[in-house]
């Protein structure tokens, strides 16, 4: 009995081996040949022919759907997942030359990354956008002269002796006729002049994208190539000259500590000076009236020996504050002292 049992499971054992290997070869065909469809996100790669540039694509990807064996499929995922599927275009001379052109995204177009022998195998079903808008120009090179860009003031104090100069004063620029034609000058970098003082030369990189607006409305960013690519801009900051300005009928502050003993008052007519501030023009511009202060400081009076019920008068400098934003040479209260009454009050 167990010899009949051993022999159904082990009998014709070689014979047994190969039905399995051909049944799994044949599974293994099967799903090979099994058809599936999936989509995906893919980049839309357009080239003009030399001589010529895409300067704007109504769209840069499109959404596909791809058909092809599960087993090819299952290898691309990771690239379909990444985004590496291409759908890739090279326009012709006589669809470049018409500037706009509507191209009709086709099989053609599919571009995955793995060997041509399995590509064959996959269909594209289904694009959207089924069709890509584009403008193309001419490309053209002109020599144009530079313009050095700044931004901000010079520190207080100083001025742009002239205007920012930079070596070579001319470069060459390539690109779409569109941009370039355009183009008055080609502009640095911006050189920022808020922390510049003397002379100083820097390296500036020039502009390598410029705005343009296509006759449809639409503003492009295009792409130029500046040669050389930097230069060297000069600027020279110096100081500014100065001037004077005179501030009227500014009113004289009393200052005293707590417990001053006397009683102060000015002689008729000297509670007001006119104060004298030299300085930039910028710095000039900064002064208000209202910020400009003269005061006498009474501290040292307090030592005066003044008899009950008396009075005496004194002859105090008037000293002068300005903001603490405005620099400056010079500053002077005319006239520069005020003759003031002390008394002292009776017990």
């Amino acid at each position: 009995m167990l010899k009949r049992v051993l022999g159904v499971f082990f009998g014709n054992i070689r014979l047994k081996l190969w039905a399995l290997l051909i049944s799994v070869g044949i599974w293994f065909y099967a799903s090979s040949q099994i058809t599936e469809e999936t989509t995906a996100r893919a980049a839309l790669n357009i080239t003009a022919p030399s001589g010529y540039a895409v300067v704007y694509e109504s769209d840069d990807a499109a959404r596909v759907t791809i058909a092809g064996p599960r087993s090819l499929l299952d290898r691309m995922r990771g690239d379909l997942a990444q985004n590496h599927i291409q759908l890739s275009y090279n326009m012709t001379d006589k669809e470049a030359a018409a500037g706009w052109a509507t191209l009709r995204i086709g099989a053609e177009w599919l571009r995955p990354r793995i060997p041509e022998e399995e590509y064959v195998q996959l269909s594209l079903r289904e694009v959207s956008p089924a069709a890509v808008r584009v403008f193309v120009s001419p490309v053209r090179e002109r020599t144009l002269p530079v313009s050095v860009r700044t931004s901000g003031a010079p520190p207080a104090g100083f001025r742009l002796a002239d205007t920012p100069t930079c070596s070579p004063s001319q470069v060459k620029v390539r690109g779409p006729a569109i941009a370039v034609d355009a183009m008055k000058s080609v502009e640095t970098a911006e050189l920022a002049l808020y922390n510049v003082q003397g002379s100083v030369d820097k390296p500036l990189s020039l502009e390598s994208e410029v705005q343009v607006t296509l006759d449809n409305g639409v503003t492009a960013s295009v792409p130029v190539s500046p040669n050389p690519a930097i230069v060297t801009a000069s600027v020279q900051i110096v100081g500014e000259e100065e001037r004077t300005q005179t501030i009227e009928n500014v009113p004289v502050l009393l200052l005293a500590s707590p417990g001053f003993p006397y009683a102060a008052e000015f002689a008729q007519g000297e509670d007001t000076v006119s104060v004298v501030v030299r300085a930039s023009p910028t710095n000039l511009r900064k002064l208000r009236p209202e910020s400009v202060k003269a005061y006498v400081d009474l501290g040292k009076l307090g030592q005066e020996r003044i008899e009950p019920g008396g009075s005496a008068p004194y002859k105090e400098k008037v000293q002068v504050s300005l903001p603490e934003e405005v620099t400056y040479s010079m500053t002077a209260a005319r006239p520069d002292r005020v003759t003031l009454l002390l008394k002292n009050p009776a017990k």
